[in-house]
């Protein structure tokens, strides 16, 4: 949510006030930023507490069942202002908006909204916005759902309407930005959608086919980010090794990155989502080339037997994920590699899963995220039977964390007594449990903002550091998840 408080003025008419609460992934909150520039350029105010807005906004996720629950309880909460008469209009943007389109059973989710805005509608945004805060009524309406180009039949029922999408989204992307949570760590989004369909997931459905940025583009936000006070920019979109292929009929990863190492400036980049299939050797290279490169990298394999691999329809293997792996390892052999996967997919056996279970325990990841599978709507997965009941998932996802709990002790245990660079990000928050003695919260390159562990930060030192800054650090100790270490200054 926006950290501008507005002030209302005195006299009339006064500016539209909105809210903005953002939920889902960085790159919702990519979006969300633009949104709030938009409106900023265009005369509105922004408010932090909903209460004081005309028009609340909600920048939903709808990616699975979880995420559409808690979309529909902040929708459900916000409504409860406007029956008591503080805000105006409830509006839901994005994500869920378009699975909505395209999944009407998953339409109950938005009861509470007063509007709907899907990202085709994203550039009448302002209009839209000043509508409702004048009172005008708006009845919920869904959108066409997100233009989709399908190559492969199995998916020609979805609308085949990309080159507007594609030209008013990118359009979209050069809107001013408002940063939201730490000035030192940003998000540079450089493509939108992903077209690989793999079968359970909904992504295509709600963001549409890959539509990759140019490269000047995103060269020129690096800098403005930079500019602004980022220290750490993460490279997102939904397969960032895809890059450029619908833009330039290849991959563009590799030139993408020397144009952003060509940046003088002392700023840490960061690879995420990165679709295995698609990681080449020259991408690999590239990566490993310049030192402001975080040895790390983000690539969800989903699986690791091959029966599991083909049904959700991968396009790789255990032979070529392993190959990759060990490439991998070659270029950073004390990186970091983050990836995430899926247990209780339909015909998972207990020996796809005993097969799983054993390749977390080899002790290749730095950290590991596990799904539950559940049927996403209109993915060809969801007409399979999900034959395997939910208290099993349940075993196998807490097996799964509970085997790379032992990978990361392990692997954090080797590193006291090692000095290294680190980020500082803060002090801790409030009601945070932290250790004693410590003073601040700090990265190294091994581990990305939000989804990794942290490292604590003891001394006096550490209390006086800026976030943002860069300083190294020795190593005293290791936890689950986390390491404690202090400033060499101290």
């Amino acid at each position: 949510m926006s950290r501008v408080t507005a002030k209302k003025s005195e006299s009339t008419p006064r500016p539209p006030v909105v809210s903005l609460i953002s939920l889902g992934c960085a790159k919702n909150e990519v979006d969300s930023e633009r949104i709030l520039g938009k409106l900023i350029t265009a005369g509105f105010m922004v408010a932090e507490d909903p209460s004081e807005a005309d028009v609340c906004l909600v920048n939903t996720c709808g990616f699975i069942t979880d995420s559409r629950e808690e979309s529909a309880g902040v929708l459900r909460e916000l409504q409860s202002l406007k029956t008591e008469g503080r805000v105006k209009s409830v509006v839901a943007l994005g994500c869920l908006v378009e699975r909505a389109a395209g999944a009407p059973e998953t339409d109950g989710y938005l009861a509470h909204a007063d509007a709907r805005v899907g990202f085709q509608d994203y550039p009448r945004l302002e209009a839209i916005c000043r509508e409702l805060a004048e009172g005008a009524p708006r009845r919920p309406s869904t959108p066409e759902g997100v233009p989709v180009v399908i190559e492969d039949k199995r998916f020609q029922g979805l609308t085949a309407k990309a080159q507007s999408f594609t030209a008013s989204y990118n359009a979209f992307l050069t809107a001013p930005r408002l940063r939201l949570g730490s000035p030192h760590i940003a998000h540079l989004k450089i493509s939108e959608g992903c077209s690989n369909f793999c079968k359970f997931c909904s992504i295509p459905y709600i963001r549409g086919v890959q539509v990759s940025r140019p490269i000047e583009d995103i060269v020129h936000e690096a800098r403005e980010l930079i500019e602004g006070g980022a220290r750490e920019i993460s490279l997102i979109a939904q397969d960032t090794t895809s890059y450029g292929r619908d833009l330039y009929g290849s991959y563009r990863l590799s030139d993408l990155l020397r144009a952003l190492y060509a940046i003088e400036d002392d700023v840490w980049f960061r690879l995420m989502y990165a679709f295995p299939r698609f990681l080449t050797d020259d991408m690999l290279s590239t990566l490993a080339s310049d030192p402001r490169m975080c040895p790390y990298i983000d690539m969800p394999l989903q699986h690791i037997a091959d029966k599991m691999l083909s049904d959700m329809g991968r396009g790789m293997l255990k032979k070529e994920t392993i190959a990759l792996l060990d490439r991998i390892r070659d270029v950073w052999p004390h990186g970091a590699i983050r990836t995430t996967f899926i247990v209780g997919y339909p015909g998972e056996t207990e020996a796809h899963f005993e097969e799983l279970l054993a390749f977390v325990r080899e002790g290749r990841f730095s950290h590991v995220g596990v799904f539950m599978y559940s049927h996403e709507p209109k993915t060809p997965s969801a007409r399979l039977a999900d034959n395997v009941p939910l208290v099993e998932k349940k075993r196998r996802r807490d097996a799964i964390m509970a085997a790379q709990l032992e990978v990361s002790r392990e692997r954090l245990r080797r590193l006291v007594g090692q000095t290294f660079p680190v980020m500082v990000d803060g002090p801790p928050g409030p009601g945070m449990a932290i250790p004693r003695g410590v003073h601040a919260l700090a990265r190294s390159q091994r581990e990305a903002s939000e989804v990794d562990g942290v490292i604590f930060l003891r001394g006096r030192a550490a209390a006086r550091l800026e976030p943002g800054t860069i300083v190294e650090a020795a190593v005293e100790q290791s936890l689950d998840y986390d390491l404690i270490a202090r400033p060499l200054a101290e």
